[in-house]
């Protein structure tokens, strides 16, 4: 951009557009839009606003890009893209009626692209575990497959969203996100994720506000059909609200509205990782975030207090949603022809493997629509990452995303600070609702953000600020004590 605006007032005027589209003030006028856009789909759900809404929060998100090659200015208009996208469940057929409206937004990623350039580099540590799991996916079901499904559009987008796309995309942010003096990564990527969890609060809150006459006939939680969406990014959201809470101790109270919205959702996958990934959240900081221990310990426990003195009434409440967890349960174990669709999708997709140990099936595989009939432009997903991997890329496919597992923790906790142990909280949240949804395989945005995620990491280690906890110091002085000893 900078070579097209010669004029030294134009880029300074540039400049300081860029730095409000890294504001907060920003942030709240995104907020607004798409809450109202959000608000008017809940009230009146006929009118189609959601749609409006998304291709509006689309074209921001494009002007965004043609004015600023920064990455996270622009993932938080994209953020909010999403959010409000994902109220349009089964809607592609509608969006494909104005399937011109694309042509624009292509046009301004790739003047993005072209004024904004940066050679890719293949300096991430991340980059070979990545370029393993890309080889995988992409020969997945090899000699299994149809030609048809192998091409189809939506294995396509995914294959390359997981496998050598993402690595490309990877290859391209790990040239442009770096250190710099104008804000921390840190800093920005935990704002723009307390931001993002706040929203979907709000999304679901308004939500029950609009359908008060539902929840009062249901008595209780009723079906929302973007629970599961919106749920697993709140979960992601969440300990970055507990890392927000080191620099304002009430910030910490947003974990908990973003575990009340979580619940609210319905989803079963929400109630038992969010409880799991709250209490984890709620003992590592306690234990290593020592300024704030006496905070962390009384908010904590004012909310424990509510939980337990109203417990019969959220019991009731959220009675829906444990009904279906026991009965899932109960199908899991019990099995039968009424067996749930999860279910039946699990005893296949370990089936698939066993008769297809080396490959698998490959990833746009259609023959178990008998079990479920996917939506156009989905995949038929297992809604089980381990199950996934195994029956979809087979042996091959389980080393290499292993491998990559393994390969991502350990960047994480080379350095224990605060910072890489919510990393961690938020990318295990992830991995826990992939057990029962496909998660961490849709490219967008869950994959994007742990791409994110690993490359802040790295950048942040050794360039930033950051307060360590002795997570392994007991391990580490005992290996140098033992080596002590031997050297005498």
């Amino acid at each position: 951009m900078e070579h097209i605006l010669k004029s030294e007032n134009a880029l300074k005027k540039l400049d300081k557009i860029r730095d409000f589209l890294l504001s907060e003030k920003w942030m709240l006028v995104l907020f607004i839009i798409t809450g109202t856009f959000t608000t008017l789909h809940s009230f009146f759900p006929q009118a189609q606003y959601h749609i409006l809404g998304s291709i509006v929060m689309a074209y921001i998100t494009g002007v965004v890009f043609v004015l600023s090659g920064d990455i996270f200015a622009m993932l938080i208009p994209a953020m909010f893209t999403y959010c409000i996208g994902i109220r349009c469940y089964n809607s592609l057929s509608t969006f494909g009626q104005v399937w011109w409206l694309a042509i624009p937004l292509v046009a301004m990623a790739l003047f993005n692209i072209i004024a904004y350039f940066k050679k890719p580099t293949i300096k991430g540590s991340q980059f070979v575990p990545m370029l393993v799991v890309s080889v995988a996916v992409t020969i997945g079901g090899v000699g299994v497959i149809s030609v048809k499904d192998y091409f189809g559009g939506a294995a396509i987008y995914n294959m390359l969203g997981i496998g050598f796309g993402m690595l490309l995309i990877y290859c391209f942010f790990y040239s442009k996100i770096n250190t710099n003096d104008k804000y921390l990564l840190i800093e920005k990527l935990t704002d723009i994720m307390v931001v993002i969890g706040l929203f979907l609060s709000f999304m679901v809150f308004i939500h029950y506000v609009a359908n008060i006459n539902t929840v009062i006939d249901e008595g209780g939680i009723f079906y929302i059909r973007w629970r599961n969406n919106a749920s697993t990014m709140l979960m992601m959201a969440m300990p970055f609200a507990f890392l927000l809470g080191n620099r304002k101790s009430s910030a910490v109270i947003l974990a908990f509205i973003f575990y009340a919205a979580t619940l609210l959702t319905g989803s079963r996958g929400g109630m038992i990782f969010g409880s799991i990934e709250l209490v984890m959240c709620i003992v590592m900081y306690i234990l290593y975030d020592k300024r704030r221990r006496l905070a962390y310990i009384i908010i904590c426990g004012c909310f424990v207090f509510i939980a337990l003195t109203y417990l019969p009434e959220i019991t009731s409440f959220l009675n829906t949603t444990i009904q279906r967890v026991f009965k899932v349960l109960n199908e899991f174990l019990m099995g039968g022809k009424d067996t749930e669709t999860r279910v039946r999708h699990y005893a296949r997709g370990i089936e698939d493997f066993l008769n297809h140990p080396v490959f698998g099936t490959g990833l746009g595989n259609m023959t178990n629509r008998d079990i479920f009939k996917n939506k156009p432009g989905s995949l038929c997903w297992y809604h089980c990452e381990p199950i996934q991997v195994a029956g979809s890329f087979g042996i091959v496919g389980i080393v290499a995303f292993v491998y990559q597992f393994i390969k991502r923790n350990l960047l994480i906790w080379k350095h224990a600070t605060l910072f890489n142990m919510t990393i961690f909280l938020s990318y295990i949240s992830l991995e826990l609702m992939s057990l029962v949804n496909p998660g961490i395989f849709c490219p967008m945005p869950y994959l994007l953000l742990v791409v994110i995620y690993m490359i802040v990491v790295e950048k942040s280690n050794d360039h930033e600020p950051q307060i360590k906890v002795p997570i392994f110091k007991k391990f580490r002085d005992k290996r140098k004590a033992k080596k002590m000893a031997i050297a005498k």
